[in-house]
Formats: structure tokens, sequence, C-alpha cells
């Protein structure tokens, strides 16, 4: 295991050098700011919480609110694909760029462990006046939502969780890159489209559905200012974490829950999904085939489906 860890380090080191001979490398990319959409619409906006300003989308429906949560280096775009057809049957959708993801602020030397973005959430949606919502979260905002329903039962009717953290005894490897020392300094050396690219076919079944428009997405958001110093603090306080402890009290929850996971992940696996489904008293759990970590994206039409099915049920 010491000679496998040694190993990724010098590979990590490796290719750092080999990108800083090449001239398309991320520290020629220009910083795009937070707390501005460059493409606003009218779902986008923005409010301000403890200093910090906080990208969110709403989506008015006359149904029950639901609201998403999207994972590790990731954003409101995650779920661009559900919300249309969430709305369109009636639903009230909100989607938030937690602190230091997407457009919202991305402080330094701030504390970005998942209980400081817990606790932010929460002071998120007594800002906005949310209470007792449908709370879908993927990956670690999984974990953050049945965080929520443990800690915060009055913010959560019902739950959905999406290939969500919680079991894992390895993280992904992007996860633990993002934890090494200095590795902030290295993303900014090769951030590229192509290193988006190759994320997404990680977490993708078919890569063949990403677009280029998604790449760029991605990008984007990754290229505002103090994105990647985020991103490693995150990685690097989601690496200390001990997930055994952490998952203790998870057959306390008591809400209704819906499980959904992509039969082919390869970041959190499908044995994952069976452990929430053992755990939890009130949990189904649906398999989508064919589908990697991020149902919402690569499976749209079904992921929307499965959860209006799971609210219409008595």
């Amino acid at each position: 295991m010491k000679f496998m860890n040694k190993m990724r380090i010098r590979l990590w080191f490796f290719l750092t050098l080999m990108v800083l001979g090449t001239a398309s490398c991320g520290l020629f990319v220009e910083d795009l700011p937070n707390g501005k959409v460059p493409q606003p619409h009218m779902h986008d906006h923005f409010v301000t919480i403890d200093g910090v300003k906080y990208h969110y989308t709403e989506y008015p429906g006359s149904g029950q609110n639901i609201f998403l949560l999207h994972g590790f280096a990731s954003s409101t775009y995650t779920w661009e694909k559900v919300v249309p057809i969430l709305q369109s049957n009636g639903y009230h959708v909100w989607a938030l760029d937690m602190k230091g993801f997407g457009w919202s602020d991305k402080p330094e030397d701030a504390d970005y462990s998942p209980q400081q973005l817990m606790a932010e959430v929460n002071a998120w949606m007594d800002k906005v006046g949310l209470s007792q919502v449908v709370f879908v979260g993927n990956s670690l905002g999984g974990a953050i939502a049945w965080n929520m329903a443990l800690m915060h039962p009055d913010k959560v009717k019902k739950l959905v969780l999406i290939d969500a953290a919680g079991f894992m005894h390895d993280m992904p490897v992007p996860v633990r890159l993002a934890g090494l020392p200095g590795a902030s300094a290295v993303a900014r050396v090769f951030l590229g489209r192509w290193v988006i690219e190759d994320t997404l076919k990680q977490v993708y079944f078919d890569p063949d559905l990403i677009t280029p428009q998604q790449i760029d997405a991605y990008y984007n958001r990754l290229r505002t200012e103090n994105a990647l110093g985020a991103l490693t603090a995150v990685g690097q306080s989601v690496s200390t974490l001990s997930l055994q402890e952490y998952a203790l009290r998870i057959p306390e929850i008591q809400v209704d829950t819906l499980i959904i996971w992509g039969r082919d992940d390869t970041w959190i696996p499908q044995e994952d999904g069976f452990k929430f489904k053992e755990a939890l008293p009130n949990a189904t759990l649906k398999v989508i085939p064919f589908c990697g970590h991020i149902p919402q994206e690569e499976k749209p039409e079904e992921t929307a489906q499965l959860i209006m099915d799971f609210l219409s049920e008595k």
C-alpha cells in the first residue's frame, strides 16, 4: 500500500512536469469573477450570508419544494436536465451552489469541511424560507443531505440520495489528489478542457453522451477566482474524515428515502447503495443500469421519473 501511494505521488508530479512544458497550460487561463453569472437567466439569483455571496436557481411551481444539492467539483449545472422535467410537473425546484462551487464565492482560508458546508446550506434555507423540502443530494451533496435529515429534521420532509457518499472505504482519485499537499498549485498548472473531459469520462458509463457544452460548463466554473483552492480545501477536509464513524448515525434517519444509484458508478460503487438501503429504516433503492456516478446528467429522464414516482406514493 505504501509503495502504491508513493507511485501515485510520483505520477502526480511527473504529470505536473510534463504539463509545465506545454503552451496551453492552466497558468495562462484567465480567471472569471465569482458572484456573477456570465450569461444569467431569470432563474439565477444571489443572496449574501455572513459575507459570502451564494448563487442559486429557482424554478417556481405550485407543488411541493424540491431542493437539489450537487457533489464534489460540481454546481447547479448538474441539475439542468432534470429541473425542467420536475417543474413541468408542477414542482417548485431550487438548486444551490455551495460555498466554493459554481458561481458562489470561494473565500480563501475558509472552512470547507462537510460539517461547515451543511451549516451553510441550513443557513441558506433559513434565508430563503425553505423547510420540509424534498432534499435531493448527489455524491458529497448526498452526504450533506442525509446529515441534514439527522441534524435539521425540520428542513427535510423526504430524502433522495443519488450515488451518495457515506460508506466509502476509498475516496475517488480526484478527491484524493485534491487532498495532496500543493494540489491547488499543481491543478492551476494543468487546468484545461481536456482535464474536465477526462474527469467526466470517469463518472459516465457512456462517454459518447458528454458534450462540448457540458465540458465548457464545468471548465468555466472551475476557473473562477480561487475555485481550485476551494476545491482542494474540500478534498483535504473530506480525505481526513473517518467515514466509518461518519456513517454510524445513518440508521437514525426516519424520513422516507429514495436511493438512486448508477449501476456502473466507478467513484462510489453500487454496493454502497445497498448499504444505505440496509441502514435506512424507510428506504427504497432503485438502480439505473448503464449509468455512472451522475445519473441526473447521464440519465436525466429516468432520474426525474424515479423522483416523481417516489413523491406520488401514498
